[in-house]
C-alpha cells in the first residue's frame, strides 16, 4: 500500500470517529476543506429485487395467493404485531407451510435487504422463540399457556409481498412474527427499511447448551453506557420519570403516538457522549443493508443535533428491572424497554422491545406522497 493510499484510510477512520462533524479544536481552515470520500455503494434494491423474484418462482399456485397483495394494500402492509400468533392473526404465507428450498430463497431475500447484523439479529429472533418454547415446556404447562408455549416456534412467522419485484418500481415485503416486525420498501432506487421491530425474551439465555446467548445485547450496552456519563445536570433534562408506563411504546397501531420531541438535545451533549450516541443510532440503523443505512444517517446527520433528543424512564443503575430509553428527531425514533417476563423466567424481566422508526418516512410513505395509519387490533 503506498503513502497515499495509507493516508487516505487514516483520514476515513479518523473521520468515522466524529459523525457530527469534527471536534472545535480541530477545526482548522485545512480540516475545513477535507471533502468527504464517497465509496462505491451496493445495489441493495437490485439484490433485493432478485431475490424476491427467486423466492416467488418457488412457490406454488396456492401460496402465491397467499403471499402476494397490492402495493396499495395499506392495511395489509402495516399488518404486523410483535405479539404471538395465537393472539393476532397475521396475513401472508406461514414459515412452517414452505419447503426446505422455499426457506432457503426467504433467507437469501432477508440477507438481501440487511446487513450481516441486521440479518443475524432477525433470524436471531425466530430462533430464540425455539429456546422459548423448550425452556417453558420444561417447566410444564396446560390450558391456555400450554397453546402459548406451542405458538412460540420458528415455524410461526409469515412473509407478504407487496407488488410485483420483477416489473414494478414500487414494491415490498414484510415478515413478521412473535417478536418481529422486518417492512422494507423499495421506490426506484431506494429502500425504506422502518419499522423494524425486534424482541428477545430471554434477553439471555440462562441455562442448557446455549447458556449466555444474547441476540440483541448491544441495544442495552449502547443506551446504558450513553446514560451513565451524563452528568447530574444532565439527567435533569434526560430522565423523564422513574416508572415505565405501559403505553409508552410505539408499537403496533401506535405510531405517531409521541406528540412532542423530549430529552436532552444531542447538541446539549459532550464530544464524547455524542460519540456514544451516534454508536447507539447506527446500532439500529445498521441493521439495514449499507446503502439504505446510509442515506438513513445522512438524512439524521442533516436534521442537525438540535433536532434530535434523547431520554430515559426508570432506574438508571439497577437495570435488571424495567427501564426505558429513546432517541427521537424528525427522522428517527429508537425505542427500547425492558418488559417483564413471560414465559417464566427466573428473574422476571428477561425479556426486551425495541423498535426503529422513521417518523417521516416509515413504509416509505414520504417518497410516495402518502399516509399509512397501522392497522392495529
Amino acid at each position: 500500500m503506498n503513502c497515499s493510499a495509507r493516508r487516505s484510510l487514516v483520514l476515513l477512520g479518523f473521520l468515522s470517529l466524529f459523525p457530527f462533524g469534527l471536534p472545535k479544536e480541530a477545526g482548522t481552515a485545512q480540516n475545513a476543506a477535507v471533502q468527504p470520500v464517497v465509496m462505491a455503494q451496493p445495489h441493495s434494491p437490485e439484490d433485493m429485487r432478485a431475490a424476491a423474484v427467486a423466492f416467488l418462482g418457488s412457490l406454488d399456485s396456492v401460496q402465491l395467493s397467499k403471499i402476494q397483495f397490492e402495493f396499495s394494500d395499506k392495511d395489509a402492509r402495516t399488518r404486523w404485531s410483535n405479539l404471538p400468533s395465537i393472539f393476532y392473526e397475521r396475513g401472508g404465507l406461514r414459515t412452517g407451510d414452505m419447503t426446505v428450498t422455499q426457506r432457503h430463497h426467504l433467507h437469501t431475500l432477508m440477507r438481501a435487504s440487511s446487513s450481516s447484523q441486521g440479518y443475524l439479529k432477525i433470524a436471531g429472533v425466530m430462533w430464540l422463540d425455539d429456546v422459548l418454547s423448550d425452556a417453558a415446556s420444561e417447566r410444564g404447562a396446560s390450558g391456555r399457556m400450554a397453546e402459548l408455549i406451542e405458538s412460540w416456534s420458528t415455524e410461526n412467522y409469515w412473509i407478504s409481498i407487496f407488488g410485483n419485484p420483477e416489473t414494478d418500481e414500487q414494491w415490498g415485503w414484510l415478515l413478521t412474527g412473535h417478536h418481529l416486525a422486518a417492512s422494507f420498501t423499495v421506490v426506484g432506487d431506494n429502500v425504506a427499511f422502518t419499522p423494524l421491530f425486534l424482541g428477545a425474551e430471554p434477553y439471555t439465555v440462562e441455562t442448557g447448551p446455549y447458556a449466555g446467548w444474547r441476540i440483541l445485547s448491544h441495544e442495552r450496552e449502547r443506551g446504558y453506557r450513553l446514560m451513565q456519563t451524563l452528568t447530574d445536570e444532565q439527567r435533569a433534562i434526560a430522565v423523564m420519570g422513574e416508572a415505565v408506563p405501559n403505553d409508552i411504546f410505539e408499537g403496533p397501531g401506535q405510531r405517531n403516538r409521541l406528540k412532542s420531541i423530549e430529552g436532552i438535545q444531542a447538541s446539549a451533549l459532550g464530544e464524547v457522549q455524542q460519540i456514544l450516541l451516534w454508536e447507539l443510532i447506527e446500532e439500529y440503523v445498521r441493521n439495514a443493508d449499507q446503502r439504505a443505512a446510509n442515506a438513513q444517517l445522512a438524512k439524521i446527520r442533516s436534521d442537525g443535533l438540535e433536532a434530535l433528543r434523547f431520554a430515559w424512564i426508570g432506574p438508571t443503575e439497577h437495570v435488571d428491572r424495567r427501564y426505558y430509553y429513546r432517541v427521537h428527531g424528525p427522522s428517527l425514533l429508537i425505542e427500547y424497554v425492558r418488559e417483564r417476563g413471560v414465559g417464566g423466567d427466573e428473574n422476571g424481566s428477561n425479556h426486551i422491545h425495541a423498535i426503529v422508526r422513521d417518523p417521516s418516512n416509515d413504509y416509505g410513505e414520504g417518497w410516495l406522497e402518502t399516509h399509512y395509519e397501522e392497522h392495529h387490533r
